[in-house]
């Protein structure tokens, strides 16, 4: 099978192209895309997490790192964010309640951090925020 100069020199091109445009996206994304301002998104090592009006971060732990808020169901079915440290203190009054059924709340919050939707509640045995790094 021949290939013609022509054909060649298209074929050339074409590679030449689609690898400037490779090597050229991550730089183009950065310049078309606005910037990240307060109140938008703040990065944590490889985690990027949304920052909502009063500057707190919230999100999914991943990679070791935890938001200030995270998910969660409420008692009346509604889902939204608790706070990590409101959480870690109702889980510590747990542990150390001479009452091994005993029960504390954690307002469960809208991403704002300040609209209240609901309860968790939090017993002795409720995992924490940082539990799935333990291996």
């Amino acid at each position: 099978m021949q290939f013609s100069p022509k054909a060649i020199a298209l074929t050339a091109a074409g590679v030449l192209v689609v690898g400037a445009a490779v090597v050229a996206a991550p730089m183009l994304g950065d310049l078309l895309a606005p910037p990240a301002t307060a109140g938008q998104t703040i990065v944590g090592g490889e985690v990027e997490y949304a920052v909502n009006a009063a500057g707190e971060t919230y999100g999914s732990p991943a990679n070791g790192e935890v938001p200030q808020l995270i998910p969660a169901a409420a008692e009346n079915g509604e889902f939204g964010y608790v706070r990590v440290t409101e959480l870690d203190q109702q889980r510590n009054l747990a542990r150390s309640s001479a009452d091994p059924e005993a029960t504390f709340a954690v307002s469960v919050y809208l991403s704002d951090g300040e609209t209240v939707i609901g309860e968790l509640a939090v017993t002795k045995d409720t995992p924490g925020p940082r539990d799935g790094f333990r291996n």
